[in-house]
């Protein structure tokens, strides 16, 4: 189920709003309407110098020919193989089989452009009905920029993520939803418009969720009559790549927290106190046990989600505030911490290379090293 996409998305417009009767329609033919069609709605994206009539379930577009078939070949070719006969205002009529709603939108992308809309979730309805009939009618130049604009939302490259969640956080919490579409309404459109560069990002963001989460499916809170599932296939192989992504953060807390040495520059590793020749291994055992108990999900709003929590365990050794329940305040030196970011970048960059493997899909170049 979709949004509903608003109607007025276009400034460059006629306001005139009317409607014609099947009797209207200039055609001895016009019984040939659908029984169930009594009456077409004129659409507020039309023109008085408009040369052809498009129909869309209960509206019409008066529109202009040579705009449509100057952007869409495969506009052009309906028009020029369409055996109806109808004449609708005096204009030639092409039907097609599209929700009014998604329609409007995107001939107003032709017409108006597309620089207002954002990929936030408020633009969502919007951005979902032009990228699916830009790529179904092949508007390139449409869909190009529209999948731009996604690229920050769901990036190939992991600074790029690592923006995205930072401009999800607001005061230490964490909240995506508010800002971005959930990534159960993105896969199936990523799917059917074959942007299948999109789908690691989008599939790693679900695979946070709890499993039940992503079992029962989501539905817009400003609509909750609106809801989104998955099918089974895809639900297994969010599961599936969850799996491995748990799998990944404990084999880092294995080999790179638990009984970590100190560097070979440790400044405390030849102490002559045995309590400051601690200090360095004392601090990653209390990142340990604030990585293992799952801190990061209590805390701070994040629940299984292995980049952050590789990327906490660095930043709780910066931070201020002592380290967990037992009030640990021991700081590794300068130089285990080094060492450690070290690890933990490489982690984060193994793990960000495997998504793709992890969530069955194919890419020819994955990461993208440049570029959102």
């Amino acid at each position: 189920m979709t949004l509903v996409a608003s109607d007025d998305f276009s400034t460059n417009q006629s306001d005139v709003a009317s409607s014609v009767t099947t009797s209207t329609i200039e055609d001895p033919s016009s019984s040939s309407l659908k029984p169930d069609v009594a009456i077409y709605h004129r659409h507020v994206l039309s023109f008085d110098d408009g040369n052809l009539a498009l129909l869309a379930e209960d509206r019409y577009f008066i529109i202009h020919q040579g705009l449509l078939c100057r952007h869409s070949a495969v506009l052009q070719a309906l028009i020029a193989d369409s055996k109806d006969a109808r004449i609708l205002l005096g204009r030639p009529v092409l039907e097609l089989d599209e929700k009014w709603s998604d329609l409007g939108c995107f001939l107003a992308s032709l017409y108006d452009g597309v620089t207002c809309l954002s990929s936030s979730i408020e633009d969502w309805a919007v951005v979902s009905a032009i990228l699916r009939l830009s790529t179904k009618y092949g508007v390139e130049h449409v869909r190009t920029e529209m999948l731009r604009k996604l690229t920050s939302t769901w990036p190939r490259n992991l600074l790029a993520w690592d923006m995205r969640e930072s401009n999800a956080t607001n005061a230490g919490l964490y909240k995506p939803r508010a800002i971005y579409p959930h990534p159960i309404m993105m896969i199936p459109l990523f799917r059917e418009i074959k942007a299948y560069e999109y789908l690691p990002a989008a599939f790693y963001d679900l695979s946070r969720c709890v499993a039940s989460d992503i079992v029962s499916g989501w539905s817009y809170p400003a609509d909750p009559s609106s809801t989104w599932h998955l099918g089974l296939d895809e639900i297994m192989t969010v599961l599936k790549g969850k799996e491995q992504a748990s799998r990944f953060l404990s084999t880092f807390i294995v080999n790179e927290l638990e009984g970590r040495e100190p560097s070979p520059l440790c400044i405390f590793k030849s102490d002559v106190d045995p309590m400051k020749r601690r200090i360095c291994p004392a601090a990653f055992e209390a990142v340990t046990f604030e990585i293992v108990r799952d801190c990061n999900g209590v805390v701070c709003h994040r629940i299984t989600d292995p980049l952050f929590a590789i990327l906490d365990a660095y930043l709780m050794q910066k931070r201020d505030n002592p380290i967990g329940r037992g009030r640990i305040t021991f700081r590794c030196c300068d130089f285990c911490k080094e060492e450690f970011a070290g690890a933990v970048e490489t982690a984060r960059n193994a793990l960000w290379q495997k998504l793709p493997s992890w969530f069955g899909i194919k890419l020819e170049t994955w990461p993208q090293v440049t570029g959102p």
